[in-house]
């Protein structure tokens, strides 16, 4: 049911989250699969994105849709954008431990969790049970960077909207 946005899902989230935030220290949690609690699904209520490798050949990884996680628009929006500006974007499981040490051996570059409210939020620093690591310099990256100004620049008009995405709304008739 995680793939309907409605309270009931959000609700469980946000003790964890105030856990996380008093004892750790963190803004977010990560959630894993229900069934082996080791597959990434998403943050919070946020798609999440793995950037490896970097410039024009950087490759994006997000989860697949699984029917547990939201099929976000601002996921869809960037899995667009993410081809049209040149890089591979695929849906593929990963685990914590692909995280932690594709981070250790810099095939991963930059992570960042997406959805309405934040577009991308970039992820700098993870902790673990067993201990704990940074993303990149901990600093955004260059390609979530790329691809917020990418779609922050066609909600606001500064970039053309080629997908449709955008509709003017006309105020009704007073009297109509």
């Amino acid at each position: 049911t995680g793939e309907a946005k409605f309270a009931g899902n959000y609700a469980a989230s946000l003790l964890a989250q105030d856990t996380a935030a008093r004892e750790h220290g963190c803004d977010q949690v990560v959630w894993l699969d229900a069934v082996e609690r080791r597959w990434i699904e998403e943050m919070g209520g946020m798609n999440m994105f793995f950037v490896f490798g970097s410039g024009p050949g950087a490759r994006l990884v997000t989860p697949p849709l699984t029917g547990t996680l939201l099929p976000g628009v601002t996921r869809a929006s960037l899995l667009e954008l993410a081809g049209e500006l040149g890089y591979e974007a695929v849906e593929e499981r990963l685990t914590v431990d692909d995280w932690e040490q594709g981070c250790a051996s810099g095939e991963i570059s930059e992570v960042f969790a997406c959805g309405t409210a934040a577009v991308i939020t970039p992820v700098g620093t993870v902790k673990s049970s067993t201990g704990g690591w940074t993303v990149g310099g901990n600093e955004p990256g260059p390609v979530a960077m790329q691809l917020r100004e990418h779609l922050l620049g066609i909600m606001h008009g500064t970039h053309a909207d080629t997908h449709g995405w955008m509709h003017t709304l006309v105020p009704a008739a007073a009297n109509a």
